[in-house]
């Protein structure tokens, strides 16, 4: 379907980070917009600011649309959708929605790996924002300045593989942080994950690779420009290696789009990081609280060995995310958890997901209790203050709510 077909859209889980940006990107087209979520919070507030008309329930005003897009947490027992394949109206992922605005750009700069993503696009955006671009984006974190703009030269986006979701785009350049097994559940195989990632690089003009022992299998391929750490007397304020390999992408790419050194080292010199990355947000007591987003094994290891450097003896709070990833990284989450000496597990997020299809929380921390008797299980915010020492640092670390968890307990004070 065609954007120009198009006069009023209905967004069905429009409160998420990536959703609410593309309902405010139609809206801001003319368009006739409507939202649904369940939830509120502030995205649903920009949206209504916007003049979305925004609910909670089944409207039927809502189905008077001429497309659909929808979150992969919008099943088809969802009333919404029952009756609007009645009118057969046409539904689409958010995705699809993506790659039809993803479309009008001149350039297109699509960032997806295993881990990585949101900091890499978000540093590119940082860049060419400065240099004074016309550029938007879209990316699945918050980042400085945000904007979407159909009249822009440049759009930056954050591809995800989710659902083989980021081959609805057809980046100009394309990158590629690193690949490894994840959202399993929606591949084959891991050779059918890495073949989807070669086809979403073959897509674009230009390809950038961070080499490393999970990309070199695509050195066989032609015309991929593959990046090493980058020397450019930086001095950046976010913490890690792996942080140093993404600043060192976001580098290349702006070297390849003419963007002036200086800007650069300002950018990386300067740059916070994205929220839920290393994130200080308060107090308990004398304790400073933490959260990061990392919920892979590799990205929690990267996360607890900058972090436990720094702040030895720390807490670390850990929230599993989903049953199947749980099952799928189980010995992996075991090997990386157990070394911990003060370890929590929370309750899982389980996001789309029912038990039957995998572990739970409470099966991980048993597994890890039979290498490290310390380790504690909390299945509530009270539990959780009743095994934190006021005196220690503390991570709350995870993809679901544990986020939500440490601002309550710091807003407890």
């Amino acid at each position: 379907m065609s954007i120009i077909s198009v006069r009023s859209i209905l967004f069905l889980g429009v409160g998420g980070v990536s959703m609410h940006q593309l309902a405010l990107a139609f809206k801001d087209m003319g368009l006739i917009v409507y939202g649904y979520d369940l939830q509120s919070n502030q995205y649903i507030n920009k949206c209504a600011d916007a003049g979305i008309k925004i609910t909670n329930k089944f409207v039927r005003e809502f189905l008077n649309v001429d497309l659909c897009v929808r979150t992969a947490a919008i099943k088809d027992d969802n009333k919404y959708i029952k009756h609007l394949k009645n009118k057969k109206i046409k539904i689409i992922d958010r995705a699809e929605a993506l790659g039809m605005l993803a479309s009008k750009f001149k350039t297109v700069i699509a960032v997806a790996g295993t881990h990585g993503k949101s900091t890499t696009a978000s540093l590119i955006y940082e860049m060419l924002r400065v240099s004074k671009k016309k550029v938007s984006c879209h990316i699945g974190a918050d980042v400085f300045s945000p904007k979407f703009s159909l009249n822009d030269d440049y759009l930056v986006v954050e591809a995800c593989e989710y659902n083989k979701s980021f081959l609805k785009l057809y980046p100009t350049i394309s990158v590629v942080t690193n690949i490894e097994k994840e959202h399993m559940d929606c591949y084959e195989n891991f050779f059918d994950l890495k073949n989807s990632f070669l086809k979403f690089l073959r897509r674009a003009e230009k390809k950038f690779v961070y080499l490393d022992d999970t990309t070199k299998f695509l050195k066989k391929y032609k015309n991929i420009s593959f990046v090493d750490k980058t020397d450019l007397s930086i001095s950046p304020l976010i913490k890690g290696e792996h942080n140093l390999k993404n600043i060192s992408l976001a580098i290349e790419v702006a070297k390849y789009l003419n963007i002036e050194e200086d800007i650069i080292k300002s950018v990386v010199n300067t740059f916070t990081g994205v929220p839920r990355r290393y994130e200080y947000v308060g107090r308990y007591n004398s304790s400073k609280v933490y959260i990061d987003y990392a919920h892979h094994p590799t990205e929690i290891k990267a996360f607890t060995d900058t972090f436990l450097k720094e702040n030895k003896d720390a807490v670390i709070v850990f929230q599993p995310h989903t049953y199947s990833r749980t099952k799928m990284f189980l010995k992996d989450f075991v090997k990386v958890l157990s070394n911990i000496k003060n370890i929590i597990i929370y309750k899982e997020y389980p996001a789309r997901e029912k038990k039957q299809c995998g572990l739970s929380a409470k099966d991980l921390y048993n597994e890890i209790k039979k290498i490290n008797p310390q380790v504690k299980y909390c299945a509530s915010i009270k539990n959780i203050m009743k095994n934190m020492d006021d005196k220690t640092n503390i991570a709350f670390v995870g993809a679901g709510d544990i986020d939500k968890v440490a601002k309550k307990i710091v807003k407890s004070i």
